[in-house]
């Protein structure tokens, strides 16, 4: 659809999202024990996700009478061990069709953000009124 300047600043914040690691972009760090200093890192530099929170169940789920109720862990220390059957509280970008480059907020002119057409016509700038701290 057509998008103005007002629809594309509506679009530019985040969205609380619950991120699997049995699968998808941070699997990799459910498996051999993986560390949440590492899970931190890589989902906050490779795609701009702020990790909050993991999301675990109560019991082994390999037990007999292991529950299928969860429990939330907030800001869990560095060498906390993650488990495959986690999932992950993050903020990321509402807008899936924008593109995050590691550069923002490096203080370069916002006119230089590059956004993700829908149509995949090629990235064109991102509007911004003058005095726009964003």
């Amino acid at each position: 659809g057509y998008s103005t300047p007002e629809t594309l600043a509506n679009r530019n914040r985040c969205k609380v999202g619950q991120i699997s690691l049995m699968e998808g972009p941070l699997a990799k760090y459910g498996e051999a024990g993986g560390r949440y200093n590492d899970l931190f890192l890589g989902a906050l530099r490779q795609y701009g996700m702020l990790c909050i929170g993991l999301y675990r169940f109560r019991d082994n789920a390999n037990s007999v009478d292991a529950s299928s109720k969860r429990y939330i862990i907030t800001a869990p220390p560095d060498d906390f061990t993650l488990l495959p059957s986690d999932q992950v509280f993050v903020l990321m970008q509402f807008d899936q069709g924008m593109e995050y480059r590691p550069t923002w907020g490096d203080g370069k002119p916002i006119n230089d953000r590059i956004q993700r057409t829908a149509g995949g016509g090629g990235a064109v700038p991102v509007p911004t009124k003058p005095g726009d701290p964003s």
